[in-house]
């Protein structure tokens, strides 16, 4: 007798290691906001002189935190839909991680080379690639329905490439304005932080969809 194909691999173990990984980078990424080591500022104007040169580490901080903390949350939105996990999805998971982890080593080339466009182009490459792993990700998803819940219809799968392909606009933009300004090009990912805080069709499908749930739950 054919045994019935498995839905596949638990996916708490994926999710404990990306919150884990988020966690390091975002943690990591104020590491590189420091003060010239065995230099002691000897007045209160001093040290604001001194805390006034980080100005670009500051920016680069603030800004790669909220973008990481943007495609934490896209990832996190994609495993609202996911019930089960294979192979190929927790190589696709590890891939996306290997990015995120590369994010602080990339935001520490641009904090230090304030006149070159290579760690802005380095910068947004790593995001595009963040990207691309992220719409692998849905399209796996796409494929192997079931690994979903009933929620991830096709509709739901557009939804999600569209926000995605507009995310890439935003890195395209900026290494395009870098061979302008480098401080520009920085400045450019707080549309990244804007485009996420509109209120998206999606955001309203899964607000609906767990509306309905909890009517159907039957009250004690």
């Amino acid at each position: 007798m054919t045994r019935p194909l498995a839905r596949g691999l638990e996916k708490n173990r994926i999710e404990a290691l990306v919150d884990g990984v988020f966690a390091v980078a975002l943690t990591l990424l104020v590491l590189d906001i420091r003060l010239p080591e065995g230099v002691v500022a000897p007045t209160d104007a001093a040290l604001a002189a001194q805390l006034a040169t980080l100005e670009r580490h500051f920016v680069i901080y603030v800004v790669t935190f909220i973008v990481v903390g943007v495609y934490w949350i896209n990832h996190h939105i994609q495993f609202h839909f996911i019930e089960h996990t294979n192979r190929s999805l927790i190589w696709i998971n590890l891939g996306y991680l290997m990015v995120v982890s590369f994010l602080p080593f990339a935001t520490d080339l641009v904090g230090d080379h304030e006149k070159l466009v290579l760690p802005c182009e380095i910068y947004g490459i790593a995001l595009l690639i963040l990207t691309a792993t992220s719409l692998s990700h849905i399209h796996h998803l796409a494929r192997h329905p079931e690994l979903t819940s009933a929620e991830f219809t096709p509709e739901i799968v557009t939804l999600l490439r569209r926000r995605s392909a507009l995310f890439a606009l935003v890195p395209t933009i900026s290494m395009a304005v870098a061979f302008v300004s480098t401080r520009a090009a920085i400045y450019a990912y707080v549309l990244l932080g804007a485009l996420h805080f509109i209120p998206g069709r999606i955001d309203h499908r899964i607000a609906r969809a767990e509306n309905a749930a909890q009517e159907a739950t039957p009250q004690s």
